[in-house]
């Protein structure tokens, strides 16, 4: 048993390079099918969506501070013309 289990740790690159060689065959496989590609389809397009609707609110967020920023200063020109 330990005889066998050195001839395997021995040869732990081969056996990992062949693991590595075995999985990208079954990810190339995977991938190509129809399946796969309207996942990915679908994924791809809601991150596009996500990312818009995450821009626009952070525009919307920008505006906001302008806007408040806005009011301040004439807020500050009042309070100054009244003194």
């Amino acid at each position: 048993m330990k005889k066998n289990l050195d001839k395997i740790i021995e040869h732990k690159s081969l056996l990992i390079f062949a693991g590595g060689a075995i999985t990208a065959i079954a990810a190339k496989k995977i991938l190509e099918s129809d399946a796969a590609r309207k996942f990915c389809t679908k994924t791809a397009a809601k991150v596009m969506q996500l990312q818009d609707e995450a821009e626009e609110t952070f525009l919307n967020i920008k505006e906001d501070a302008e806007d408040i920023r806005h009011d301040a200063q004439n807020e500050k020109k009042k309070e100054i013309q009244n003194i």
